[in-house]
């Protein structure tokens, strides 16, 4: 009995005093993260209409079907099976068709 309340006791001393110095000398003061903003390179708008007017279209690997970027079907494709065309005519000479939830806009 006497054995197992002095090791407890050994352990919590040990943990205790590890904890104790890693404060003290691992918890000095830390410069603050500094987030720099420039509004003329990333202009959210800019960045939007881009997208919308991109006639980049994505397929999966595994499917026959292609989907413009806009559309919920984008999504659905994993990373690794994606396959991004130029545009929907490259898409189609590849033998893919558009998908019919999918409308150009």
């Amino acid at each position: 009995m006497f054995k197992k309340f002095f090791l407890a006791l050994v352990i919590l001393l040990i943990a205790g005093l590890s904890f104790g110095l890693g404060l003290l000398y691992g918890g000095g003061e830390r410069e603050g993260i500094q987030i720099e903003y420039n509004p003329e390179i990333s202009n959210s708008a800019s960045v939007l209409n881009a997208i919308e007017n991109s006639t980049q279209v994505v397929a999966s690997k595994n499917g026959k079907k292609y989907h413009y970027l806009h559309c919920p079907g984008t999504k659905q494709i994993s990373e690794t099976n994606k396959i991004v065309f130029v545009s929907s005519e490259v898409a189609e000479t590849s033998g893919y068709t558009l998908a019919s939830n999918c409308k150009p806009r």
